[in-house]
């Protein structure tokens, strides 16, 4: 199973929704060979789990299976088709003073996943926009980590912090985790901003950034309330047109 993070310490910049679209289509190329897809809902917000199913308060979730509080059986949900869920839930708020004490804290997650990692192609993770010991359990079992940006200044700013915590995550756990793959959300190529910053980011980031950017749609907003992908909701839309042609850049570069 290689397990893909959507990580970005800045919230709203677009990584629940760059899973739930690029996670549908590569679940569409899975499918063609009889393998599946494991999505997980790492963040509190739980807004991967939201945007797929109904509420469900009493469910088990992440929170359970990290804690030990459930077996990992219980806390894998069939979405549809070759695409299982282990969602989250608001009890994710409490869950680093129930591991502060447990050894080896921060491969709970690994641990836990490896009795169904023959039983995936891949594992996408969304993280929560925070560093926390359920952040780091993501990334030191990720494969690989894309990042979702938005061409804002603050935000195109803050990736600098992604990479001095990818370091210390390194240095403090002996792994060797950094960033894959990086595109533009939100991104609208009119606004002068949004540009420099587009160009600043492929300046520093070479072929790991993405050229193809994600541009402002309120089809993507409204998919989710819906509980499907931008393609099952309005395949012509712009945001499915801009989330297929990064999911073939990304194809093409190696990133699935």
């Amino acid at each position: 199973m290689k397990v893909i993070s959507f990580f970005n310490l800045k919230g709203g910049c677009g990584k629940t929704t760059s899973a739930i679209n690029l996670g549908y289509l590569l679940a569409q190329d899975l499918a063609k060979e009889n393998k599946k897809l494991l999505l997980v809902d790492c963040d509190m917000q739980a807004n991967l789990t939201g945007s797929l199913m109904d509420a469900d308060y009493d469910r088990p979730c992440i929170y359970h299976l990290m804690t030990g509080d459930k077996p990992l059986k219980d806390t894998i949900f069939h979405l549809k088709d070759n695409v299982d869920i282990i969602p989250s839930s608001l009890l994710m708020a409490t869950i680093d003073p129930r591991l502060s004490a447990m050894v080896g804290r921060e491969f709970i997650l690994k641990r836990r996943l490896k009795e169904v990692a023959d039983d995936y192609a891949y594992c996408l993770i969304d993280c929560s926009p925070s560093f926390s010991v359920v952040t780091t359990n993501a990334l030191v079992m990720t494969d690989k980590i894309f990042i979702p940006v938005q061409t804002e200044y603050y935000a195109v700013d803050g990736v600098h912090l992604l990479q001095e915590t990818l370091q210390y995550v390194n240095e403090s756990l002996g792994v060797e985790k950094e960033i894959s793959i990086i595109f533009a959300t939100m991104h609208d190529a009119r606004n002068n901003i949004n540009q420099l910053q587009y160009e600043n980011l492929e300046h520093a980031f070479g072929d790991k950034f993405m050229r193809q950017t994600i541009r402002k749609n309120v089809a993507l907003v409204e998919s989710p309330v819906f509980k499907q992908s931008i393609f099952e909701y309005k395949p012509k839309a712009n945001g499915a047109k801009d989330y297929k042609a990064l999911y073939d850049e990304i194809k093409a570069k190696g990133g699935f």
